[in-house]
């Protein structure tokens, strides 16, 4: 019976070929799934396209073919009356669709891949001189993301601007978000990430360890220059003292010997 078939459709590819217009002809067998909310629910179609015009298809969910036109409703008739065919495009709903939307569920509408945020100074500014913050968020899967800014635990809405989501070419994500602003110190100031794969906002501190240790490091400076300038100020008034006042017992010798030798 399949080599019927396939003699069958041998002799109208030979008639084809030897009767081709000038525009020849296009054969199209396209395999389509069709997928509800839930994967559970599968239609699968196979539709047969000659000269861009729909011929047969194979509808899961009528069990059959579908002829359109003459020539179609032929075709149909003859691919229902195949046991063989039916039963292979009744096992492709689960091989072929079901099979299939399972894979791309797990690495497309299933997946998840939590963002790695980093938050930085884009150029060195004391306190109280303007700067700008990037805060890179790296790495997510899906692109659906939101950062803010916080300042204080307040979110800031003014002098943030953003680029557009950056597809890295591996399936995840990336975007870059900047605040400018005048730091103060002792201010707290956060980039805050929503993002599918996390359970609750991910807030991310700038460090300020930096400029901090620049002013540390001047009052440091300054305390161990008061007490090496005292100590140097005691041990000169100490040798001054010394000098003045010369407690030593060779010293008081030299200045008992005039009276020893007045007595004699």
């Amino acid at each position: 019976m399949i080599g019927l078939y396939f003699l069958h459709k041998l002799i109208v590819s030979a008639v084809l070929l030897c009767n081709t217009p000038a525009g020849g002809y296009v054969y199209q067998m396209i395999y389509d799934c069709e997928y509800g909310d839930n994967i559970t629910d599968v239609v699968f179609f196979v539709k047969n396209i000659f000269n861009q015009k729909l011929s047969t298809m194979y509808d899961s969910r009528v069990g059959k073919y579908v002829g359109f036109g003459e020539y179609g409703m032929k075709n149909a008739a003859h691919y229902n009356s195949q046991a063989w065919k039916m039963d292979i495009r009744k096992s492709q709903v689960e091989t072929l669709c079901r099979y299939n939307a399972i894979l791309f569920r797990r690495s497309t509408l299933d997946r998840k891949v939590p963002p790695i945020v980093k938050v930085h100074q884009t150029k060195q500014a004391d306190y109280g001189e303007r700067s700008m913050l990037e805060c890179s968020v790296l790495g997510f899967f899906p692109q659906e993301v939101r950062v803010s800014w916080l300042r204080d635990g307040v979110e800031v809405t003014t002098d943030v601007s953003s680029t557009d989501v950056l597809a890295n070419g591996d399936w995840s994500f990336q975007l870059h978000s900047y605040l400018e602003f005048t730091p103060r110190r002792g201010e707290r100031v956060s980039c805050r990430v929503d993002h599918s794969s996390l359970k609750e906002s991910l807030e991310v501190d700038w460090d300020t360890f930096a400029l901090d240790a620049k002013y540390l490091k001047m009052t440091v400076g300054t305390i161990f220059f008061f007490i090496g300038f005292t100590a140097a100020a005691g041990g000169a008034v100490y040798y001054w003292w010394k000098q003045r006042f010369d407690f030593s017992p060779l010293g008081r010798q030299g200045r008992a010997s005039p009276c020893h030798l007045s007595e004699l």
